[in-house]
C-alpha cells in the first residue's frame, strides 16, 4: 500500500509553489482524498482562498488531525479503498461534532449519496465536477455563516424562512400549519424538560416546524388521498424524509432541522423508514419529536373522529415505549402536566 501523503499548506514554500499570495483567514481545513491529483487541486484552491490546509490520503491521519489538533472543517472524497469518506465523517460527527463536514463525490444522484451516509453526518455535498465553483461557497456557508442561538431563541432568518415553507405546505394540506405550530411548541417544551441547551432546543423547534417539508415533493393524488394508500403510493410517501433533506441541505440557515426531517418516521425497533435505524442510532432530536407528534395525533380532532384526552394519549404512547418511543424521552414527557401542554400552545410565538 502506498504510504499516506500529507502536507500542511501553511508556509511560504507552499504559496510559492502555487504562485499564490494570500493571507490566512485563520480557518483550518482537512482535505482527505486517495486521488493525489484531486487532493492537490482542492488543496491549491483552498490555500489560494486563505485557508490553512492539511491534505492527506490517510483516513486515520485525517481523523487524528481533526480530533487532536482541531479543524474548522473536513472535506472528504466518498469512495476510497481504505475507508469510505461516509464512514470517516460519520465517526467524526460523534468525535468532533463542532467540525463542519463536507463530502464530495463523482456520484451523480443525491439519493445514491444520501443512502450511503448516516443521518446528520454530512453537512453539505459537492459533485466533483463542480468543485471549482461550488466548493468554496459551500465551505464558507459552513464555517462562517452558521447562525448562533441567543438565549434559546431561534434566529429570525431561520424562523421566517421555516414558516414561509410551512405556509407553502398549508396551501396543499389545510391542517399542516396548525399541526406544525403545535408540535414545534411542544417539542420545544419537552426538549427544555430534558435539560438540553438553548441552542439545541432551538434546533429541535426548527426541525419540528419543518418535519414534513419533503411532502412538497409528493403528488397531490397521494398526499391528499382520502382513503388508504396503495403499496405503490406508500413507496412514494415514504420518500418524503429524504426529499426534505435534499431541499434543506442547500439552505445553511435550516440545516439544523435535518435530524428531525430525516428521521421522524424511524422506530427504535428498526421497523421505521427511510433507513430502518435501531435504538439510539435515531438522533435524540427525532426521538423527542416522535413523542410529541404522536401526542398531537391522538388529542387532535380529525374529520372522522374526535380527539382523545390527555390521559388517553399518555396511556396510548406508554404502550409503545421501547419498540417505538424512547423510554427516557417518555419519562420527561410524562413529567409535564396537561396544563403546560395547553399553555405552551396558547402562548406560542
Amino acid at each position: 500500500m502506498q504510504a499516506p501523503h500529507t502536507t500542511a499548506a501553511t508556509n511560504s514554500v507552499a504559496h510559492a509553489a502555487y504562485g499564490v499570495k494570500t493571507k490566512s483567514n485563520g480557518r483550518h481545513v482537512v482535505v482527505l482524498d486517495d486521488d493525489i491529483v484531486m487532493l492537490r487541486t482542492v488543496e491549491r484552491l483552498l490555500t489560494a482562498a486563505g485557508y490553512r490546509v492539511t491534505a492527506t490520503t490517510s483516513p486515520k491521519e485525517a481523523m487524528e488531525v481533526v480530533v487532536c489538533e482541531t479543524a474548522d472543517a473536513i472535506i472528504s472524497d466518498l469512495h476510497m479503498p481504505e475507508m469510505g469518506g461516509n464512514v470517516v465523517l460519520a465517526m467524526l460527527a460523534q468525535a468532533a461534532p463542532g467540525t463542519a463536514r463536507l463530502l464530495y463525490t463523482n456520484e451523480a444522484a443525491f439519493s445514491t449519496v444520501a443512502s450511503l451516509t448516516t443521518p446528520y453526518s454530512v453537512h453539505a455535498f459537492v459533485a466533483k465536477d463542480e468543485v471549482a465553483h461550488r466548493l468554496l461557497p459551500a465551505l464558507e456557508d459552513l464555517v462562517a455563516g452558521r447562525p448562533v442561538a441567543d438565549e434559546g431563541r431561534m434566529d429570525e432568518e431561520s424562523r421566517l424562512l421555516a414558516r414561509s415553507i410551512v405556509r407553502a405546505l398549508a396551501l396543499r394540506d389545510y391542517e399542516t400549519e396548525e399541526h406544525c405550530d403545535r408540535v414545534a411548541s411542544w417539542a420545544r417544551r419537552l426538549a427544555s424538560e430534558m435539560g438540553l441547551s438553548a441552542s439545541r432546543v432551538c434546533d429541535i423547534e426548527l426541525g419540528a416546524l419543518l418535519h414534513d417539508v419533503g411532502k412538497i415533493g409528493v403528488r397531490d393524488a397521494v398526499l391528499l388521498k382520502p382513503g388508504p394508500l396503495t403499496e405503490e403510493e406508500w413507496v412514494e410517501m415514504r420518500k418524503h424524509p429524504d426529499l426534505g433533506v435534499a431541499l434543506l441541505t442547500e439552505v445553511p440557515a435550516l440545516r439544523r432541522a435535518l435530524p428531525i426531517v430525516q428521521c421522524h418516521h424511524e422506530r427504535r425497533d428498526g421497523k421505521g423508514y427511510p433507513r430502518a435505524l435501531v435504538g439510539n442510532a435515531i438522533p435524540l432530536d427525532a426521538r423527542i419529536f416522535q413523542v410529541v407528534d404522536a401526542y398531537d395525533a391522538i388529542v387532535s380532532d380529525r374529520p372522522y373522529r374526535k380527539g382523545r384526552s390527555d390521559a388517553e394519549a399518555r396511556a396510548e404512547i406508554a404502550q409503545h415505549v421501547g419498540p417505538q418511543f424512547d423510554p427516557e424521552v417518555f419519562e420527561a414527557f410524562n413529567r409535564i402536566p396537561v396544563e403546560d401542554w395547553q399553555s405552551v400552545v396558547r402562548n406560542k410565538r
